[in-house]
């Protein structure tokens, strides 16, 4: 194998350079070697399609290499049709032999002379050793895995990157016998396959039956059609970082990962003419648990200043370039000079006037195309030019701010001739004032609900202010309190005050102060107002008496300042709800006391009493409950419309009456007197059998509301005859007589 061994340096210093010794994770090569399968992958000429496999562990790739591949084609459609099962099942071959990896150096000498990826493959497969003749990096490198596991790896890198190599190796074919109407779907399989049974069946007599077998590698599977031919895609998101003679390309592999292995990164100085950067191709590797989707290669530029153009192009493993990108351009930069400006002295002068000096190295004047000044008020701030839009010679030392501020913070900034800013640190200068700003007016606040004070004031009109502190008291003549911590650049300030006490008033007083810290005098003293948490005073309850009539309530009323109303609440005992029945206004409480009649109560039903005392921020003081009922005399309503009706065909008379009642009557009395007597009680009779007798004489329901009847059969004739009637309640209560009526028989 000597013509395999003159290659390998050159295998060693290709995959080194471009750090490949582990598995390509954009092409065929696998990402590990846990996994024991066959991966396939196919490209559509037109006429023929070319396939290309790979196994994805070590174990897997010498098991192949030594029974070989099997390559077998299904026809799924034709016509744009699914074909029948049993036509879709006929496996053919694509290959008459199970495709094997040459096994001489004959096969493989033609091929590495014009290959340089032919003899990597041949090495990998038929080298006696596969140590590699690199230094002492590249060696601890690539020893770092088994031997094996490098031929494996430095294999594949071959087979992904020449189709010519990967044809050799065993690892790809192409089908010619192709028709343009029908997609097919391809297999890929070890010719010898070891199998174990993944589960079996135990009969009756304890014969074991496999079920289903488990391959030692999988099978790879892959569909197409001739007519998915498509046109490779342009790699996008090319970027190109210049610096000082250097430039940094990337652009996205993670777009393009399906199609393309390795890249090709071209540079020109004209946009028209371009060169490799390396005769081999580009790939990376991703660090373990930290991939990124962007590539990057570092150009060393000839000189600086000059625009350089640069293009990316992919290749397939099917040996397929892809469309260049569309360039990029830039030019490298110098570096910044050493040393950035810094200022010296500010001084003012009689005028009133800052000279603000600063120095810088003169050997990196030529470094730069000059300077400019800057002023804020404020280190913090926005800084603006003072000097003009034109740059300040390289060799200025010096500038005059012939307007300043009362408080100036200046900043020099040197710009090279890329417009790159260098700027200085800041200083300050003040001028001298012992003028203090006017009293801040018109200074006024709230107090809201959670307790937040919002207190804002008239900005102050003078160019020097610094802020202002707010001071406050709970009476106008005590001490007033700073509760600012520091001065306030802005005309409000937010705290928070206490709601718990009996002080409402809060009274507020600002003062201004200029950056010579100069204080105003105080301003005119404002009120602020607590809102109202306290509840009004309850009401008591100071008599109760209840009678038939009603319930007769006295009650204090609260002597609250602020009560706007009081409201009298009414529940009944075994409900939850309130409900408000009568209302008093601050002027019809103006007197101590007061007296309501609640007559709106159902007799006998007990019910709670409550007075709520509401002020004018709708808090309320809430009385003790008390607890009444209306009394029942047990005197019920009259009978009215009592008739009387002789029927002397029939021998009866006829009686009728009105009552409203139904349920809540147990009977009906009839009382009787004959002649001069006195009204006895005659019968009684139920609501209910008076309704069932009136339904079955008049055919007719009688309702709630209607007249009872009833009939008085034992009579004489020519006899005078009073009626009375009256109603007897379940509850024991009772209605009065009703009038008497009379009638002759």
């Amino acid at each position: 194998m000597t013509m395999i061994r003159k290659y390998l340096p050159i295998c060693a210093l290709f995959t080194l350079s471009l750090l490949t010794v582990q598995a390509q994770q954009n092409g065929l090569t696998p990402a590990s070697d846990e996994q024991h399968a066959l991966m396939i992958t196919g490209r559509s000429t037109g006429a023929s399609i070319k396939l290309r496999w790979a196994p994805t562990s070590p174990l897997a790739w010498r098991r192949c290499n030594e029974s070989g591949y099997v390559v077998v084609r299904h026809t799924l459609m034709r016509n744009n049709q699914m074909l029948p099962w049993e036509e879709r099942s006929i496996a053919v071959p694509v290959t008459p032999t199970p495709v094997l990896p040459w096994k001489t150096e004959a096969q493989w000498k033609p091929l590495m002379e014009r290959n340089q990826y032919a003899a990597i493959g041949a090495q990998a497969l038929l080298g006696e050793s596969f140590e590699l003749e690199a230094g002492e990096a590249s060696g601890a490198l690539v020893n770092q895995a088994t031997e094996e596991s490098n031929r494996f790896t430095f294999g594949l890198f071959a087979a992904d990157h020449s189709y010519e190599a990967a044809t050799a190796m065993g690892l790809a074919v192409e089908d010619k016998n192709v028709k343009a109407n029908e997609t097919y779907l391809y297999r890929v399989y070890p010719a010898k396959q070891i199998t174990a049974p993944l589960d079996t069946l135990v009969m009756e007599g304890g014969q074991k039956i496999p079920m289903d077998l488990r391959t030692s590698i999988d099978t790879g599977f892959f569909s197409i059609s001739p007519k998915d031919k498509f046109a490779l895609p342009k790699t996008l998101e090319v970027k190109a970082d210049f610096g000082n003679r250097v430039a940094t390309i990337s652009w996205n592999k993670t777009l393009f990962q399906q199609f393309y292995v390795s890249y090709q990164v071209e540079r020109s100085e004209d946009g028209l003419s371009w060169q490799p950067l390396r005769d081999l191709p580009f790939v990376s590797l991703d660090r373990p648990g930290a991939p990124s989707d962007f590539m990057f290669l570092i150009d060393s530029l000839p000189m600086n200043n000059r625009p350089y153009f640069y293009r990316v192009s992919g290749r397939t493993v099917f040996d397929d370039n892809g469309p260049p990108s569309d360039p990029v351009q830039g030019m490298g930069i110098d570096p910044l000079p050493e040393y950035f400006p810094y200022i010296v002295s500010v001084m003012e002068n009689e005028q009133g006037r800052f000279l603000i000096g600063w120095d810088f190295n003169v050997a990196e004047e030529s470094k730069i195309a000059g300077f400019r000044v800057l002023r804020a008020r404020s280190d913090r701030g926005a800084y603006a030019p003072i000097s003009g839009a034109v740059l300040l010679s390289p060799a200025a030392r010096s500038f005059t701010d012939d307007a300043p501020l009362p408080v100036n913070y200046y900043k020099i900034i040197a710009y090279d001739q890329y417009n790159r800013e260098m700027p200085s640190f800041s200083a300050m200068a003040q001028l001298d004032d012992e003028t203090p700003p006017a009293a801040p007016v018109n200074v006024r606040g709230a107090v809201l609900k959670d307790g937040s004070m919002v207190i804002t004031w008239d900005a102050n009109k003078e160019p020097d202010m610094q802020g202002y502190r707010v001071y406050i008291a709970n009476h106008p003549n005590d001490e007033f309190t700073q509760i600012t911590r520091r001065t306030v650049p802005t005309n409000h300030f937010i705290d928070t005050v206490s709601l718990k006490t009996l002080s409402r008033e809060i009274y507020v007083q600002v003062m201004a102060f200029d950056f010579r810290q100069n204080a105003s005098p105080f301003s005119k003293m404002a009120t602020v107002l607590r809102p109202d948490t306290i509840a009004p005073a309850p009401p008591a309850f100071k008599d109760l008496v209840a009678d038939e009539k009603g319930v007769n309530l006295t009650w204090a009323n609260s002597q609250s300042k602020d009560v706007l109303r009081h409201e009298l609440m009414r529940r009944a005992k075994e409900e939850q709800a309130w409900e408000k029945i009568a209302e008093f206004s601050i002027q019809q409480a103006t007197e101590k006391t007061t007296r309501y009649t609640d007559s709106t109560g159902v007799t006998g039903r007990d019910y709670l009493y409550q007075i709520v005392a509401v002020d004018n921020s709708d808090l309320r003081g809430l009385s003790q409950t008390v607890e009444a009922r209306v009394l029942d005399n047990f005197i019920r309503p009259q009978v009215t419309a009592v008739e009387a009706t002789p029927d002397r065909r029939n021998k009866t008379v006829e009686l009728s009456w009105q009552y409203t009642e139904l349920d809540k009557v147990r009977l009906f009395e009839i009382y009787r007197a004959t002649g001069d007597e006195k009204l006895k009680r005659y019968r009684a009779f139920s609501p209910a059998e008076l309704m069932a007798a009136d339904e079955k004489n008049t055919g007719k329901k009688a309702r709630k509301g209607f007249a009872y009847k009833a009939q008085d059969k034992d009579l004489r004739m020519n006899t005078n005859y009073t009626y009375s009637v009256r109603a007897i309640y379940h509850d024991g209560g009772l209605s009065p007589l009703s009038e008497p009526v009379k009638v002759n028989y």
